[in-house]
């Protein structure tokens, strides 16, 4: 009987078992069931998503949600900066490729790191940042200002409308935009207050930090090299030989060239103009080749020579040749053009590499920019906006008109123009108002700085600009600031005592990064 007993209960055990089995395998079918009815919701994603905080402080935290968007959001601007940049036939040499998961994008084509864990990497960083700026601005009893709670508000309206424009819900936007329909409206607003009131600190640390005169200008001297400039004329000859030129061939063709360049060289040091040289010899280069292509019946190649002499100027050349605003790079011609004792105006140098012999000759010697800031303000015109550059113009003058027959002629009561002559057909794009702004220093942009940094300039003084193929750029005045180069050097000390203030700060409010749930970001 007690055998019985013992195989009854076993018995028992056993059916236990399989009711337990059965239960568990139930549980994880009806569990893949719901995965698999609420996956294409984005319910699903909203689930593990937010219930797994990334990174916290003492009083903010950023949940899986979050740090998504910041993935995402970091991926987006790098996407957008290289497409910009190199076009799109390049993009597949970063390694971008948006038909695949960004695990599977690999990081500049490396075989190590892909576009997911180089855009995590930074999240983690922006983040700490952000959170411990945001601990810093509660100390100091800081809310987000009604300006920045409106910025939130349209950032999330234009989301929605984007969205609504391609016929698309939010969540299925949000999805293709930042990697998860399970990203909220919330988990977007509450990313943004974060970075906003970190922001909002950042404004005012920067507008706490204050200088003497004093101290600038022992800031500039201890870092002279990095605000000091140069114009000059350069010149380069080059070694040239057959690709399959044997090591005499290559050594008689350096010698020449080296002896040219001295030659050169020597007609400078003797008080001809750099310009003229240079012309006398292109045309020199140029006469050779005509001379070779005397006997030749390709008319093309003649008539192609023969516009390359008529280009050959003083005009040209010097344009072609002329270098300015240059800065301290660190190699021996900074060396010598930033010397203790700079390089004064007409002096000249030949420095010679391998199979290469530069040409200098200094236009203008080492100089800061003394010039004075502005504080302008800027509307634009797109071309695409209208028929032809006329009607933009006409435009353009409307708005000038309207702004010149006010009593108010501030930058601001300027760029609030944007908004009265935006319409459907032509959008007003402003950049706002720009305090102590410096010269663009480029030849698209020579007039516009011309006009803008003249000593003449007074408030309210505006005008247009075309820029072919572009549109027209409309300008107002509105007060001189410090120099050039004391707001460059202003802009490196606040940058430099901020670096120190975030360390201090990142000491004082420690975040925590939840490594395990940073790992679920795909």
């Amino acid at each position: 009987m007690a055998k019985t007993n013992i195989k009854a209960k076993n018995k028992k055990s056993t059916d236990i078992w399989y009711v337990l089995i059965a239960v568990f395998v139930g549980f994880c079918l009806l569990a893949g069931l719901l995965v698999a009815i609420l996956k294409p919701t984005g319910l699903w994603d909203s689930i593990t998503l937010h219930t797994n905080t990334a990174m916290k402080s003492e009083h903010y935290s950023v949940n899986n949600a979050q740090f998504q968007y910041s993935v995402y959001s970091i991926y987006n601007n790098y996407y957008q900066q290289y497409l910009s940049s190199y076009g799109t036939n390049y993009m597949s040499y970063f390694g971008f490729d948006r038909t695949k998961p960004l695990s599977e994008q690999k990081y500049f084509n490396s075989s190590t790191q892909s576009w997911l864990d180089a855009c995590v990497n930074d999240a983690k960083s922006n983040l700490t940042q952000i959170l411990y700026l945001c601990e810093a601005a509660r100390a100091e009893g800081m809310t987000l200002s009604d300006e920045h709670k409106k910025e939130i508000d349209d950032t999330i309206d234009a989301i929605s409308g984007i969205a609504k424009s391609y016929n698309y819900s939010f969540s299925t936007y949000v999805g293709n935009l930042y990697g998860s329909k399970g990203i909220t409206r919330k988990d977007i607003r509450g990313m943004l207050e974060l970075q906003l009131l970190a922001s909002q600190y950042t404004e005012k640390v920067y507008g706490d930090f204050t200088y003497t005169d004093e101290q600038y200008n022992a800031y500039y001297n201890e870092h002279k090299l990095d605000y000091l400039k140069a114009d000059y004329y350069t010149y380069q000859i080059k070694a040239e030989y057959a690709t399959d030129a044997d090591e005499a061939a290559k050594k008689e063709a350096i010698d020449g060239a080296k002896a040219k360049a001295e030659e050169l060289q020597a007609k400078i040091d003797g008080g001809e103009s750099f310009v003229n040289v240079i012309v006398n010899y292109e045309l020199e280069l140029a006469k050779a080749e005509e001379e070779a292509l005397a006997g030749s019946d390709d008319e093309k190649a003649k008539a192609d020579l023969k516009k390359k002499i008529e280009e050959i100027t003083p005009e040209n050349i010097e344009k072609k040749i002329t270098v300015k605003a240059h800065t301290n790079a660190d190699k021996e011609f900074d060396d010598w053009l930033f010397a203790d004792t700079p390089a004064a105006d007409g002096s000249a140098k030949m420095f010679s590499g391998e199979e290469t012999f530069d040409l200098y000759q200094v236009v203008k010697s080492a100089y800061r920019d003394e010039y004075k800031t502005v504080t302008l303000g800027q509307l634009s015109l797109a071309i695409d906006d209208f028929d032809k550059m006329e009607d933009a113009v006409t435009y353009a003058q409307k708005i000038i008109d309207e702004f010149n027959a006010g009593s108010d002629k501030s930058a601001e009561a300027f760029v609030a123009l944007a908004d009265k002559y935006t319409t459907d057909d032509v959008t007003v794009a402003s950049t706002g108002v720009t305090k102590e702004a410096s010269k663009a220093g480029t030849d698209e942009f020579a007039d516009v700085d011309e006009w803008l940094f003249s000593e003449d300039r007074k408030k309210g003084d505006v005008k247009y600009f075309e820029f072919a193929d572009k549109g027209v750029a409309i300008y107002v005045f509105d007060e001189f600031g410090k120099a050039s180069w004391n707001v460059a050097v202003d802009g490196d000390m606040k940058n430099e005592d901020y670096e120190k203030l975030c360390k201090e700060l990142e000491e004082k409010y420690p975040v925590t990064v939840n490594a395990k749930a940073i790992a679920k970001i795909s």
